[in-house]
């Protein structure tokens, strides 16, 4: 091989270094301006979020959460913003669930309102029965005025028990928000029965 053939050889050799050193100059520009993207879009679901989060805390009356500072990037920025987008999703879920349940009454929100209100009117029912027999068994109705007062009484009971469920319901039942078109529903008819066969269960009682 002639000198000149050499010298084409090495100007080849650099050229081609030159092409690869630009092509890994031009993947690593790319990587970062990626990188760079992915922060920016992070930064702005992230402050976009917190904007719902406060929203959602002044609707409800509540305290929002407090600012946390982030802890300082140590690692490889691709595994950190990696970790933080994960870290977001899960904050946004939360985020989904914290609204579902602003809309729900705050004691047992899973529940449907039949059933809700249903174990509040029986708790009164219950309550009611047992107040009803105790007075079966200690006021005696000797006479006709005996009898009036522990009629009297064991009729009132039921009606009793029946408006304090309706007012617990309208405690324990009503949302941290309100739709303005969202109804309480208290469940009328059965209150009504559940308190009232009580007096049916008293009556009973008293006869046989």
């Amino acid at each position: 091989m002639s000198a000149f053939d050499d010298y084409l050889a090495q100007l080849h050799r650099l050229d081609q270094a030159r092409r690869g050193a630009e092509e890994a100059a031009a993947r690593t520009a790319s990587a970062t301006e990626s990188l760079g993207q992915r922060a920016e879009r992070l930064a702005e679901r992230a402050a976009a979020r917190r904007t719902a989060v406060d929203e959602l805390a002044a609707a409800a009356r509540v305290a929002a959460p407090p600012r946390v500072a982030g802890a300082p990037l140590g690692g490889d920025p691709a595994m950190e913003i990696d970790a933080a987008e994960a870290d977001l999703r899960a904050a946004e879920a939360a985020f989904e669930e914290a609204r579902y349940l602003a809309h729900r009454p705050p004691w047992l929100p899973r529940w449907r309102a039949d059933e809700r209100n249903g174990l509040i009117y029986g708790l009164f029912a219950f309550a009611s029965l047992l107040a009803q027999l105790l007075v079966l068994r200690v006021v005696k109705a000797d006479d006709l005025s005996g009898a009036i007062v522990l009629a009297a009484i064991v009729v009132a009971c039921p009606l009793l028990a029946f408006g304090l469920g309706w007012l617990t319901i309208g405690v324990a039942a009503r949302p941290r928000i309100t739709d303005e078109e969202q109804r309480l529903e208290r469940n009328f008819r059965l209150g009504l029965v559940l308190c009232g066969s009580t007096l049916i269960v008293s009556c009973f009682g008293f006869f046989s």
